[in-house]
């Protein structure tokens, strides 16, 4: 079965392109750059173009079996207008260009985010059922699901993937906290009672694969872990398992200065859960934070 992959040398892409490799898939990656090409792993193909641009590169995308889409520029940047509208079209217009080359029988498993639901939505439990929120990137998550989901008239099976915090070796979110942590800065956000939704990065290779084989699948669905915490016990944790200490709560006031407008989604919080996957049979290999967590310290402790 063969895998096209846009958007697959980033930090999600290069695992899941592996992850695909050993189990027995063709994958070919869509590489911007050429240089990009040396970051994906040997035996995954390379097949050249800008996403955002029409090309010979849907000419593999017709072509394959299954197509995952992770093209978004990164959210983690100063909001200006100018940024904010980046953020919006390199997810639209590499989903459009996808969407419009695919045909009856093939599976698109398109990126979406749990930011879906909005920065903050308290103590609610959020399911894939729960209403979108209303802010900047809730809004953009709705039109890049919506733009995805115009697939199904043509024949195609579609699924959105709903990231929480991917927690992973060699990129993401722990690779950011890492040094904070080293050096004795690290703590909760504010109070630290916003709930942290997280997964670990082998589950959402696994899920993917899950949704491959069960044909009859589709929708959204959350890829969160069973286990959230809150993001104080989330800092204590990590701190737990780098045995660090974890003592200096950020002040969210200090994020604004940073991030302006991206500041809302950090110190809010959203209570998700994988329900569907849940009812549909899967079962996560890492459920829990602290096993999660130990997991990818023995992991880099092989790698060394």
């Amino acid at each position: 079965m063969e895998v096209f992959i846009a958007g697959g040398t980033g930090f999600i892409g290069r695992h899941l392109s592996r992850y695909l490799l050993q189990r027995g898939f063709k994958v070919k990656v869509l590489v911007r750059r050429p240089e990009r090409a040396l970051v994906i792993p040997e035996g995954v193909t390379p097949s050249y173009g800008n996403p955002l641009v029409p090309g010979d590169w849907l000419h593999e995308c017709a072509r394959a079996n299954v197509v995952i889409n992770l093209v978004g520029t990164n959210i983690f940047a100063r909001w200006t207008s100018k940024y904010k509208e980046l953020i919006r079209e390199s997810r639209l217009l590499a989903t459009q260009n996808i969407v419009s080359v695919l045909s009856k029988g093939q599976l698109l498993l398109n990126a979406s985010a749990i930011g879906f639901y909005g920065a903050d939505r308290g103590e609610e439990e959020i399911t894939e059922e729960s209403a979108p929120g209303k802010d900047f990137l809730a809004k953009v998550c709705k039109e890049w699901e919506e733009a995805a989901f115009t697939a199904r008239s043509q024949g195609v099976r579609v699924c959105t993937l709903r990231f929480a915090v991917v927690l992973g070796l060699g990129g993401g979110a722990l690779s950011k906290m890492r040094l904070p942590f080293k050096l004795g800065l690290g703590g909760p956000i504010g109070h630290g009672k916003q709930w942290f939704p997280w997964i670990h990065i082998e589950d959402v290779c696994r899920i993917v694969t899950f949704l491959i084989e069960k044909k009859d699948l589709s929708g959204p669905f959350n890829l969160v872990a069973p286990g959230i915490v809150r993001n104080k016990e989330f800092a204590q944790t990590l701190a737990r398992v780098w045995r660090r200490p974890a003592l200096l709560p950020l002040p969210p006031r200090v994020l604004e200065i940073i991030f302006g407008e991206l500041a809302s989604l950090l110190t809010g919080g959203v209570k998700a859960r994988p329900k569907r996957l849940l009812e549909a049979g899967y079962i996560f290999s890492f459920p829990e934070l602290y096993s999660a967590l130990q997991n990818l310290l023995k992991r880099k402790a092989l790698i060394r």
